[in-house]
């Protein structure tokens, strides 16, 4: 009976512990409950449980549209890279059918706040991009995904491309620069592209004003293409960007001293023929012309095929100094040495005539015109009979000698005519030449 009753109260201890062990297993194993729980949370654990976001939501042979779109903020160029780089908002929409919902049954929820590596993206890439940036590396930017299955993804950018750089017109310069975008691994028939809301301009609202550019044009134009590879179309939306230089800065570091440097030549001219000044002045110029040529040197790339007309002008007005000095040293040495020969009639009779009055000559015409009288044969020759006759010969040979030193100074005032005559000559060839530059290197 004892041993009955012992078996009895075991057996009841067992089915005891057992039950508790049996509860607590239970309380420890099973769904934890959700505090604060929202719907939020419930949407998400519906949308995203079984969500594979490797594979392209759609069927096989049906294609996905994604609209793209571009809002620019800031652009900088950079010439001696050959490189664009756009600070820009980049719009995708496509629509994912395995994200819809019924707004009824999530406390009309509308919009969903999904992150970017949580769901499928189109793999659009910037194909001409100078830097091997994917647009998958904005981790950190949210996705809003809409009730019908909307995906808005918003991303901001900054895409780096390679262009062409067009510097013959530096620093009045229009440059042209493409952004072409499209699927990296999808062809046109399972991604297709579009433009956003349909618009072919982009937009240009939030530019941040630049002090060095201006975007002139920017319009998304949409191809497609195929390869030789496949058959496939692929489809790709391309950005042109026309940027127009501001020089409003290089107006006043480029155009000023080049209308000084072109001044400085040519008051060396109206400089007199003896003057050593013109040298000096020629000098300075092509000291400032050179300091010009090396800050060309760091502004603009070396390597270009176009040499930009500004630094060509800039080249000529080197060239034309050279020739100026070496013409004022001839005016300065012609006008300066004592020659023993008269100036040839031919050429002075012209200086003295209408022509050099032409050329602003009157002053060095009546200087020449006023020289003392000249000693002729006759004179002479009466003069040394007079040195047998009379015993003042003494006197009168002073002031032979007297007269034949006057022709001396008489001589060298043609000579000073000539360079004279030389100088308003090239001042009249120099403001031809410098015009027919301007003209040239400004088309």
């Amino acid at each position: 009976m004892i041993s009955a009753n012992v078996h009895l109260l075991f057996y009841i201890i067992f089915l005891i512990s057992a039950h508790v062990k049996s509860g607590f297993t239970t309380t420890k194993m099973g769904p934890q409950p959700l505090w604060n729980a929202t719907y939020t949370d419930k949407l998400r654990h519906d949308l995203l449980l079984n969500y594979d976001k490797f594979a392209r939501p759609a069927q096989h042979f049906n294609k996905t549209t994604v609209q793209l779109g571009l809002e620019i903020r800031h652009v900088e160029f950079n010439e001696f890279k050959s490189m664009l780089t756009a600070f820009a908002w980049l719009r995708l929409v496509w629509n994912d059918e395995k994200l819809k919902w019924n707004t009824s049954d999530y406390g009309d929820i509308n919009t969903l706040h999904i992150a970017e590596h949580e769901i499928w993206q189109p793999d659009i890439y910037l194909y001409n991009s100078a830097v091997s940036s994917p647009l998958n590396q904005y981790v950190n930017t949210h996705i809003l995904v809409y009730p019908n299955g909307e995906v808005l993804w918003v991303p901001p950018v900054q895409l780096t491309v390679l262009c062409t750089v067009h510097l013959r017109y530096w620093p009045f310069d229009t440059q042209e620069c493409n952004l072409v975008f499209g699927s990296w691994t999808y062809s046109g028939e399972q991604i297709d592209l579009a433009h956003y809301n349909n618009r072919t301009m982009v937009n240009l609202e939030m530019v941040v004003t630049n002090a060095e550019w201006d975007i002139a044009k920017a319009e998304q134009v949409r191809n497609v293409k195929k390869y030789d590879c496949c058959e496939e179309p692929y489809p790709d939306i391309t950005i042109k960007l026309v940027l127009n230089r501001i020089p409003n800065a290089y107006k006043t570091i480029i155009i000023t001293p080049a209308f000084v440097i072109i001044t400085l030549t040519l008051l060396s001219f109206w400089l007199p023929p003896q003057a050593s000044e013109k040298i000096i002045i020629n000098g300075c110029t092509a000291i400032i012309i050179c300091l010009f040529m090396l800050y060309f040197s760091q502004k603009l790339p070396l390597m270009g095929k176009e040499i930009p007309l500004v630094v060509l002008f800039y080249t000529s007005c080197l060239y034309i100094v050279c020739l100026s000095m070496i013409g004022s040293v001839v005016v300065i040495t012609m006008s300066r040495t004592k020659h023993c020969s008269t100036l040839p009639w031919i050429i002075k009779q012209p200086l003295t005539g209408k022509f050099g009055k032409l050329l602003g000559l009157e002053s060095y015409i009546y200087q020449s015109g006023n020289s003392s009288h000249r000693v002729t044969a006759e004179e002479m020759r009466d003069h040394q009979v007079t040195d047998f006759e009379d015993g003042n010969s003494s006197e009168d040979n002073h002031i032979i000698k007297s007269q034949l030193s006057a022709t001396k100074p008489s001589l060298q005032r043609d000579w000073i005519l000539l360079a004279a005559a030389i100088d308003r000559l090239s001042f009249c060839f120099y403001c031809f030449l410098f015009v027919i530059l301007s003209i040239a290197y400004s088309l």
